[in-house]
């Protein structure tokens, strides 16, 4: 599912923000990978995006407030449904 927009919006994050990012999509009671971002910081991951299909982890990531970050992220997920409804065609 991977794509280079979708890679584009989490570097946009990563370069604002200096984190890493990773989005995966629920199956069931377990997660795969999507697309990921930025450095390894080797901090505890936290979840900082979750609803019933996708779930977005950061590490180093401290401004989780930010009107920014809420848009940007709600870019992400929005890509990623779209590009997820466009595969299931």
């Amino acid at each position: 599912m991977s794509d280079s927009r979708l890679k584009e919006l989490l570097n946009t994050i990563v370069k604002k923000y200096n984190c890493k990012i990773w989005i995966n999509k629920k199956i069931g009671k377990r997660t795969s990978f999507v697309e990921k971002a930025g450095n390894e910081y080797y901090l505890p991951p936290e979840v900082i995006y979750e609803d019933e299909e996708f779930i977005i982890f950061s590490e180093n990531l401290n401004k989780k407030d930010d009107d920014f970050l809420k848009k940007i992220l709600h870019e992400v997920i929005e890509y990623a449904r779209n590009i997820e409804k466009n595969t299931k065609r």
